[in-house]
């Protein structure tokens, strides 16, 4: 691990405090055993949710996620803000909601894969994408390693203490269960810890991979990401630096659809012109 790793998760801790989407608030009111239906609103400006009372669909044409994480931020005594991710546990893709007025949807899978759902300004639904190689490139990531990985500027020490989601956060039956690492270190100041849950299965250099793309998509809390210190399979359920505290509060059972077949998927030829594919992440019909 760098130093200059760590030193860009101290300096932009003090910018995690973003603007929280409104969409999100709105669906935190929802009930967990609702579906969710994502469509496009009537009006340009809006985005909704329609309750479904099935899980019928069809892949040729519909991405599923079954479940949220829903993260909140902010620093001690003010209100603290959310940001949700979607996650399907069988294919391991995730869907974030950007607060932006092109693009509806940003999708990814475990290969590092990004698809942007938009509109290309001039009434075309379409697709885009970009590739994060070091989300699944082995070669950027050493499986050998015990994570979370100390160095000679900070060590993360386990600390025995233990944190549980609500009751209703399982994962097959099981609690949600993270373990607290202090951070200690050895040039620089600073008071962090970090809980940590193994029982998720996700990639969650995907998470990370979402503050790494090109343009202006980017999570709520920009800083972060722990990429070679925490591993792959080691997700963050709750970072506390000084006063400023990230915690994830949910992770439950709350469906949602994007019909990605309403979108034009297409890929630039080596001559520049754009050919129309079949998306990748939908069924072959």
């Amino acid at each position: 691990m760098k130093a200059a790793i760590l030193y860009f998760i101290l300096v932009t801790i003090s910018i995690f405090g973003c603007k929280s989407q409104n969409e999100n608030e709105e669906k935190g009111n929802e009930s967990s055993s609702e579906t969710i239906v994502l469509e496009e609103a009537t009006n340009e400006d809006e985005e909704y949710f329609e309750e479904a009372n099935h899980l019928e669909y069809d892949p040729a044409q519909t991405l599923y996620f079954s479940h949220a994480f829903i993260y909140s931020y902010g620093d001690e005594g003010e209100e603290p803000e959310e940001f949700w991710l979607y996650h399907n546990p069988d294919t391991g893709q995730l869907m974030y909601m950007p607060d932006d007025p092109m693009i509806k949807f940003v999708v990814s899978d475990t290969l590092g894969n990004y698809y942007f759902f938009g509109n290309d300004g001039h009434g075309e639904q379409t697709i885009g994408s970009q590739f994060i190689e070091w989300v699944a490139n082995p070669e950027f990531y050493d499986e050998k390693l015990s994570y979370p990985v100390s160095d000679q500027y900070v060590s993360l020490k386990p600390t025995g203490k233990t944190k549980s989601l609500e009751e209703y956060n399982n994962v097959d039956g099981k609690p949600i269960v993270g373990k607290e690492y202090k951070w200690e270190f050895s040039k620089l100041s600073g008071d962090q810890s970090t809980y940590i849950t193994e029982i998720i299965p996700v990639n969650f250099y995907q998470v990370y991979g979402f503050n790494k793309l090109e343009g202006d998509i980017r999570l709520p809390a920009v800083g972060f990401d722990f990429s070679g210190i925490f591993g792959k399979n080691q997700v963050i359920t709750k970072f506390t630096s000084g006063e400023f505290e990230l915690e994830l509060v949910s992770y439950q059972f709350n469906p949602a659809f994007v019909e990605a077949g309403d979108y034009q998927y297409s890929i630039q030829q080596a001559d520049g012109t754009w050919k129309k594919e079949a998306f990748p992440l939908l069924s072959e019909k």
